[in-house]
């Protein structure tokens, strides 16, 4: 495993998300354990076009900037983190629950630490 495959993982996680909040968000919602009204719909289709274009981003990044690659791995290493502590602390304080939030911290974290290992070995 290398640090572009990182990447690329990260991106395809991030795209079905996305794919998932934009086109079905009922069901995201759902899988959220959080209650369906117009105003959430909305939001959680803006979320979905973010995740889709960040996703895309991790995907492209790679090839873009293949010599400063380990800064950039260690920024999304921060950023998953960031992540990490927001779905977290929401399932601690039961504004999210479900298989779902649960799954997604677990990738996070996973992710969050591929990136900070995989980054560190590619600087060196």
């Amino acid at each position: 495993m290398n640090l572009a495959l990182v990447f690329r993982i990260s991106g395809v996680l991030l795209i079905l998300n996305g794919i998932s909040m934009f086109f079905t968000p009922a069901m995201a919602v759902g899988m959220y354990g959080l209650e369906e009204s117009g105003s959430v719909i909305v939001m959680v289709r803006a979320l979905g076009i973010s995740f889709l274009a960040t996703g895309v981003l991790a995907l492209m990044l790679p090839t873009w900037i293949e010599t400063k690659l380990a800064a950039a791995g260690m920024l999304w290493g921060v950023i998953n983190l960031a992540w990490v502590a927001h779905i977290g602390y929401d399932i601690y304080t039961a504004n999210i629950s479900g298989g779902a939030a649960v799954a997604n911290l677990i990738l996070t974290a996973i992710l969050a630490i591929l990136f900070f290992v995989m980054s560190s070995r590619h600087s060196n």
